[in-house]
């Protein structure tokens, strides 16, 4: 279902998957689940997943802001269309937040697609404007 749900996100956000990519894909959550690597939560509605979020905990040097030294990059919150804007999002988020607080968690992080920003800023997160990236890939 997180294989799914991704691949529907990501080809939502304008991304064309190349074949074979779904497969690659569920081996990589498979083997990140069963690491530590990547933990999920599921929004279901009647038997059926309408939503799903992830986290990948990492570890950070410790500092004022992460005197545990421990962080999640929050990612691929997806809510199917028929159910968005009813809450879904920021249930998945209150659960995220509540098993990070219970696990000692400094910080989440994410990037959010314009959409979105509005539902994080509910929830209590805030922009950054440090934060920068370099693609290593084929220049």
């Amino acid at each position: 279902m997180l294989t799914e749900l991704r691949c529907t996100f990501l080809e939502e956000m304008g991304q064309q998957l190349s074949d074979g990519f779904a497969d690659r894909l569920r081996a990589w959550i498979e083997e990140a689940m069963a690491e530590g690597r990547l933990q999920a939560w599921l929004a279901e509605l009647d038997g059926r997943v309408i939503g799903s979020a992830a986290v990948n905990p990492y570890p950070h040097m410790p500092s004022a802001s992460y005197p545990n030294g421990k962080g999640w990059y929050l990612l691929n919150v997806y809510v199917k269309p028929p159910y968005r804007l009813a809450g879904v999002g920021a249930g998945l988020l209150a659960a995220i937040g509540s098993a990070a607080r219970e696990q000692g968690v400094d910080a989440l992080t994410l990037h959010a697609t314009v959409s979105a920003r509005r539902l994080y800023e509910r929830c209590g997160f805030k922009p950054a404007t440090d934060a920068m990236s370099m693609s290593l890939g084929t220049l």
